[in-house]
């Protein structure tokens, strides 16, 4: 009988020993298998949808902040180009992405708050769609002539244009968009009586104004930049608060005498409206530690952007209202629709 009581404590030893053991293996895979997990999310591929096609402005600062965004964000970045449609197009594939962090929006402030004002049938609506994540780099606008043109000053062209208004048309790059409003308040405010000429991009803009086809542009100064730098075109005013950080020679339109002028814009990154506050945190702190690099900042200024440190949501959406309340009632008493 002790012998059997002997075996059997010893079977079942056995047996606790073996289920202890297993116990332990698994409790050791735990910690990798977490780790596994959370070493393929962190390498897990996210998107920067991009409004604009390959080759421009947008795109390269898309592409240098996720080349940038590989190691403060610790996951692959990509870069998805989605033009068309003025912006919207690259808007409603934001709309559909999944709000989890790996699709984020790089676009101008036009598409939150003018393309709600001009679109009857906008397929999304900013204040419900979208969250603001952070700004990413500011953009002025400007007027430019032929280098050699006659006229070295803002008021120079003013006086010409109004003298001649049919040989001072001035061209823009698009419709709809902040950029046209500005030109339109422009022509209002100096009475000049320039015609408006819209044009399908900046480079057929520049070829044009380059060539004298049409006195004068008004584009951002991301457009314009080089061409002035190498002695081309000659920026006159820009509509920022302040000077253009590539172009500090340049008066703003305000110092050049028309204060109510001033309209620059910024890139801003936006993710679907259901994307978890720590996820958009994460965002918002790589995108600031990415602006801060002293090769980014270099890079943006030479393209010709204003350089930005990065905000929170809340003043990002600060930004935007004062957008809509300075602009939103230009825009309606004009009467322009963009459907």
């Amino acid at each position: 009988m002790q012998d059997d009581n002997h075996a059997g404590a010893s079977r079942y030893s056995r047996r606790a020993w073996l289920a202890g053991a297993a116990a332990l293996c698994a409790g050791a895979a735990l910690p990798r298998a977490a780790s596994a997990a959370s070493a393929t999310s962190a390498q897990s591929v996210a998107r920067i949808i991009v409004p604009f096609p390959p080759g421009g402005p947008a795109d390269f600062m898309g592409r240098l902040l996720a080349e940038k965004l590989k190691d403060t964000l610790g996951r692959t970045v990509l870069v998805d180009n989605r033009p068309g449609a003025g912006t919207r197009v690259a808007a409603e594939a934001l709309k559909h992405a999944p709000a989890d962090g790996g699709t984020v929006l790089l676009t101008p402030v036009d598409t939150m708050v003018i393309a709600p004002l001009i679109y009857s049938n906008l397929r999304y609506q900013p204040a419900t769609d979208f969250t603001a994540i952070t700004d990413v780099a500011g953009v002025q606008f400007g007027l430019a002539v032929p280098a050699d043109a006659p006229y070295k000053t803002l008021a120079q062209f003013v006086q010409a244009a109004r003298a001649e208004p049919k040989a001072h048309s001035i061209g823009i790059s698009t419709v709809g968009t902040l950029l046209h409003f500005l030109a339109t308040e422009f022509v209002a405010r100096a009475r000049t009586g320039s015609t408006i000429v819209p044009y399908r991009g900046g480079s057929p803009l520049v070829t044009e104004v380059l060539g004298k086809q049409i006195a004068a542009g008004m584009d951002a100064t991301t457009t314009f930049v080089e061409y002035h730098r190498a002695g081309k075109l000659r920026v006159l005013a820009v509509a920022g608060e302040r000077r253009a950080d590539a172009l500090p020679a340049v008066p703003t339109f305000a110092e050049a005498g028309y204060p109510e002028l001033v309209a620059a814009s910024r890139y801003l990154l936006y993710a679907p409206a259901a994307t978890p506050p720590a996820v958009l945190g994460q965002w918002q702190q790589s995108v600031r530690k990415a602006l801060a690099m002293g090769d980014v900042r270099d890079k943006l200024e030479r393209t010709g952007y204003d350089l930005l440190a990065g905000s929170s949501p809340e003043e990002v959406a600060r930004y935007v209202s004062g957008v809509s309340e300075r602009w939103g009632p230009v825009i309606k008493a004009s009467g322009f629709k963009g459907d």
